[in-house]
């Protein structure tokens, strides 16, 4: 068999290889999300509504929440600090808690955000010092 025979039958395989992988596949919602802090920013961006819920201290800070790339960026951008986190797992609350720190147009940002059955929460909003 020549080589360029065998070319050609290697082309047909992989051709027929992709159709059925994109056929298979295609309708997946598909994620690399294997770092702890990718997992919890993902899982927390999935949920279909998002609640701003501040307590009185971070009530001065209602306005720039309304922005939506703001309150999107601490679910895509931001960084969690598990050290401080609260899971239902390890602690006996009702909702996981988690401390996630945002510099965002210039300014430091810590909000604690707050996982529901069905919503994601922010709770907690607060400026750090630079």
């Amino acid at each position: 068999m020549s080589f360029i025979r065998r070319l050609g039958w290697y082309a047909i395989g992989m051709g027929l290889g992709i159709l059925l992988v994109i056929f298979l596949f295609k309708d997946r919602d598909f994620q690399c999300t294997y770092l702890p802090n990718n997992r919890v920013l993902v899982d927390l961006n999935d949920q279909k509504i998002k609640l701003i819920e501040l307590d009185s201290q971070s009530y001065k800070y209602f306005g720039i929440c309304q922005d939506s790339s703001f309150v999107e960026s601490f679910l895509v951008r931001g960084n969690i600090n598990f050290s401080k986190s609260k899971v239902v797992t390890r602690e006996d609350i009702k909702y996981s808690q988690y401390p996630i720190e945002l510099f965002y147009e210039g300014i430091s940002w810590n909000g604690v955000w707050e996982r529901r059955i069905d919503t994601a929460a922010l709770i907690s909003l607060q400026k750090i010092k630079n």
